[in-house]
Parts: C-alpha cells; sequence; structure tokens
C-alpha cells in the first residue's frame, strides 16, 4: 500500500492510458478489492467452489438437485458474504458485478435487460410463428476430426495463434489462460451437429484472441488480461456471430465446406445452408441458443441470480421459478433439472 501511495503523484502526472499509469490504477483497484476480502473468508469459498463443482458434475447427469442443492445455498451465503465486504452498494449484487465488470451496477442492468426482453419476446414469437426453417442438412453424420479440422483451419484465418494455443474437446466449451504465450480453447463436438463444433470453436476463440492480442509486454502483470467479462463476451459473439453467421463469411467459406464434406452438402445451395445456421427457434439450452433467442436465457439467469442473492427467491423454489421463467419468456419447460436448473455449471463453480 505504501509503495502505491508513493507512486501516485507519478501516475497523476502521466495521461490516463499511459501504461504506467494505467499499471499503477489497476493495480491500487485490484489490492483495494482483495484486501478488503479476508483471506480466510476467500479461502474457505474457492475450497467450496471446487467441492460444489464436483457435486453438480455427478448431480446433472443424474439429474439430482437436491444433491447440488446445500451446496447452492452456501455458494449463495458466501457470496453474500464477500458483499458486504464492500459497504455502501445500492444492491447486494453491485460488489460481485464490480469483480468482473467495472463500475457496473445491477439495477443499471435490469434495467437495460427489461427493455431489451420487452422487444425480444414479441420478437421471437413473430420469427417462431413464420413457416419453419429446414436445418436439416446440419443434421447428418459429420465425421470428427474433418469437423475439428475445419474449424481449426477458419480460426487460424481470423488469427487464433495455435503456437500459443491449442484446442481440445470437451462437454462445456472455454477457454483458458495459462500466461499470454499459453491461451487455449475447448469445443463440444457432435457428429450429427455440425454447428455444435464449428461455432463453438468460433466462440471460444474469441475469447482467446482476445488475450492473445494483449501486449506480451504485459505478461505476468495486472494489466495482462481482458479488461472486463462482458468485453470479453463481446469478441466472442462478434466472431461467432456477426462473423461466423454472416453471408459474406459463407460465400468465402462454404466451398471449402462443401469440398470437406461433400457427401453431406455438395447437393445444398449456399442459401439453404445460410438460413439453417440462423434458424431462430425457442430453445432449452442457453449454449444451444440462436442468436436471437440467446439473451433471453441470460436475463433469465440474471434474474433469478439476483433474486436469490437478495433472498426473495429460495433455493428450494429455484427449480419451479426457473420453469416459470422459461414458460413466461419461451413458452418451454424443461422435462428435468438437467436441462433446467442443473445446465450450467457456473453457479455451481462458485
Amino acid at each position: 500500500l505504501k509503495l502505491l501511495d508513493d507512486l501516485q503523484s507519478y501516475a497523476d502526472s502521466l495521461p490516463y492510458d499511459h501504461d504506467d499509469a494505467s499499471l499503477i490504477r489497476v493495480t491500487r483497484r485490484n489490492y483495494d478489492q482483495q484486501t478488503k476480502v479476508p483471506s480466510t473468508l476467500l479461502a474457505a469459498f474457492f475450497q467450496h467452489s471446487a467441492e460444489s463443482y464436483q457435486v453438480w458434475a455427478k448431480a446433472r447427469p443424474e439429474n439430482d438437485y437436491t444433491a447440488v442443492a446445500p451446496y447452492l445455498q452456501k455458494t449463495v451465503d458466501y457470496s453474500r458474504q464477500i458483499a458486504e465486504c464492500f459497504p455502501g452498494y445500492d444492491h447486494i449484487a453491485d460488489p460481485l458485478i464490480d469483480f468482473s465488470d467495472q463500475d457496473m451496477k445491477a439495477e443499471s442492468v435490469r434495467a437495460l435487460f427489461a427493455e431489451l426482453r420487452q422487444a425480444l419476446i414479441p420478437l421471437v414469437k413473430s420469427i417462431t410463428a413464420q413457416a419453419d426453417v429446414d436445418d436439416s442438412c446440419l443434421h447428418q453424420p459429420y465425421p470428427e476430426n474433418k469437423q475439428l479440422a475445419f474449424g481449426q483451419e477458419v480460426i487460424k484465418a481470423y488469427g487464433y495463434d495455435f503456437n500459443r494455443g491449442r484446442q481440445d474437446k470437451t462437454h462445456h466449451p472455454y477457454m483458458t489462460k495459462f500466461s499470454l504465450g499459453d491461451v487455449r480453447i475447448t469445443t463440444r463436438v457432435k457428429e450429427n451437429d455440425l454447428s455444435e463444433a464449428l461455432f463453438s470453436t468460433l466462440h471460444e476463440s474469441g475469447h482467446a484472441m482476445y488475450e492473445q492480442g494483449i501486449d506480451m509486454s504485459y505478461d505476468g502483470m495486472p494489466l495482462g488480461n481482458g479488461t472486463s467479462s462482458g468485453i470479453h463476451e463481446s469478441q466472442s459473439r462478434l466472431w461467432e456471430n456477426q462473423v461466423g453467421r454472416s453471408r459474406v463469411f459463407w460465400q468465402h467459406y462454404y466451398p471449402q465446406l462443401q469440398a470437406t464434406f461433400p457427401e453431406q452438402l455438395a447437393s445444398v445451395s449456399l442459401d439453404t445452408f445460410y438460413r439453417a445456421i440462423n434458424k431462430v427457434q425457442r430453445s432449452l439450452i442457453r449454449t444451444d441458443a440462436d442468436e436471437v433467442t440467446y439473451n433471453l436465457h441470460v436475463m433469465i439467469r440474471f434474474d433469478l441470480e439476483l433474486a436469490l442473492l437478495e433472498g426473495s427467491l429460495s433455493v428450494a423454489d429455484l427449480p419451479e421459478a426457473w420453469h416459470a421463467r422459461y414458460e413466461q419468456d419461451l413458452g418451454l419447460r424443461a422435462p428435468d433439472h438437467r436441462d433446467g436448473v442443473l445446465q450450467d455449471v457456473h453457479w455451481y463453480g462458485g
């Protein structure tokens, strides 16, 4: 702290975006956040999160919410305790949001989502009332190795550097960084669904390229990370959707995809394929959602999280609250907890 105080006058003399000024500012923010939460509380929370993840990994395939519910309750309790280390908040979620998106408030997000939701729900109803889009071309046998190879060629062209990363298979796709020189992605592959591996690869490469694009001189320093979770997600969804689902993108890549899978796609026109990958439909699974409905999945989770933290929703009542919101917003009800409240790792992994 004394070092930071001694450096403050130097930082104040520099332009806001100067490297040294930014390093001092971000280091002070990190220091303030980390020292306000007792180390014993953080250690207990991290240990609990590791245990909770293992319970969830077993509970989800067994459709057993009761097994993980006590762990989720403990996660909520720990989250409240951490938030209370930052007095003066307007909403108990504000300090938790601030960890990943600086200065963002629960109420501003809630207001934004409420406005967006008013437009999205009727839009989804209008689109899904139209004639169904034929996406059968995506659901044929596609050899796994060829799917992965095609996706790798695309993200190389995007700019993902395999000399500073690698790709592996997983059930739930993610990006992980060990350093700016080692930024890895994982991909989920289904042999009867071409879009699964392709778009999860494009999405995770967006996260990874954002990290790989950080100046190597920042490696190991507080500046050597993405700015925020929101900015991170903007990059992944930019490459997945704005680029990866655009017509001009596929005008270039579709002949290559047809050459990779001639038996499946030789007789499928570009227009048919383009409509298939942009099909809008209600779905239960967030990671399978299309560009139009995806944000509704996020809004549902955000509102339920706030209710849990506020105490207006109990962990015991969460599954039914989940079903109610999905019926209200998307007109769907999950047949079980596996595709309902257990589908995402985030709540159970801390």
